[in-house]
């Protein structure tokens, strides 16, 4: 095999804070995670959402699991985006504490269009408290 035919690990860098910002407005889908209580591993649900200065907002179903564990808890929320030819990509990891809140407190909420069937009428923010990003480069 010759040199340039040999594939290198892959370098980590930590993503500034801002840069982080930036990434999070650019996309639409996520997953959120919470913790159910009962001493079992976090659920992680892939959700739509928007930005709204440091905080996300969700849109999602009043009656479903969801809505009613992060309706005041800690949450976290990841979005990322890969390569796999030249296994490269990025990750940016939001922590914060989710709340309901009223549609009509946040105009940012009437762009959130989310793509999964039935009634979105819950709106969830999730204010961030700590961002973090990670970019995988290929070597």
């Amino acid at each position: 095999m010759t040199e340039p035919e040999r594939w290198f690990p892959s370098h980590i860098k930590e993503i500034p804070e801002e840069d982080c910002r930036e990434l999070l407005a650019t996309q639409e889908v996520g997953r959120v995670a919470y913790s159910v209580g009962d001493g079992r591993a976090p659920v992680v649900v892939p959700v739509n959402y928007t930005m709204e200065g440091d905080a996300l907002l969700l849109r999602l179903g009043p009656n479903s699991n969801i809505a009613h564990h992060l309706q005041s808890t800690p949450a976290s929320f990841e979005i990322d985006d890969y390569e796999t030819y030249n296994q490269s990509g990025w990750s940016v990891l939001a922590r914060g504490h989710a709340r309901w809140v009223e549609a009509a407190d946040h105009p940012a909420a009437e762009r959130l269009l989310p793509w999964a069937e039935g009634k979105r009428t819950l709106v969830v923010l999730l204010e961030i408290q700590e961002l973090t990003g990670r970019r995988l480069l290929s070597a």
